[in-house]
């Protein structure tokens, strides 16, 4: 069933007992759970990334057309609010990258007498030449001038 929802934007099993599409899930869940009925609505929080709202009922046949159209708001909701929590920590993620290249970048200069700009030049050669991500060796300098107690 989940599969489907990479082809479909909502995917509905009415009834788990008569599912002819996914034998082998439908026998799993009546196997193991109550669930007799199941939705999933597609969610977009980019055009790379893909997530489901995936909705479970005791009883067959219990998404009709009124709750599609209601989950189909809450999966909106849901994919902005995905999105804004995904976009936020990106934001830290960022600031703190920035703020260890630019401690890595300040021990360059301090030690050899050099500017900015080549001390970002430094760094992305060791880089390279690691092939380590900058922020990687730039944590690497940094930890080794002032080692966690």
């Amino acid at each position: 069933m989940f599969s489907a929802v990479w082809t479909h934007h909502t995917v509905v099993i009415d009834d788990l007992r008569t599912e002819q599409r996914w034998p082998e899930f439908a026998a799993a869940v009546l196997a193991s759970t109550p669930i007799r009925s199941c939705m999933s609505i597609q969610l977009y929080t980019s055009d790379l990334e893909l997530g489901a709202l995936n909705l479970h009922s005791e009883t067959p046949y219990a998404f009709d057309e009124t709750a599609q159209d209601l989950a189909l708001v809450l999966g909106a909701h849901a994919a902005i609010a995905l999105n804004t929590a995904r976009r936020g920590e990106q934001f830290r993620s960022a600031l703190a990258s920035r703020d260890i290249i630019g401690q890595a970048k300040g021990m360059i200069i301090e030690r050899y007498d050099t500017n900015a700009v080549n001390a970002f030049e430094i760094l992305r050669k060791l880089s390279q030449d690691a092939n380590i991500p900058l922020t990687t060796v730039a944590q690497q300098l940094v930890d080794a001038d002032h080692p966690a107690p």
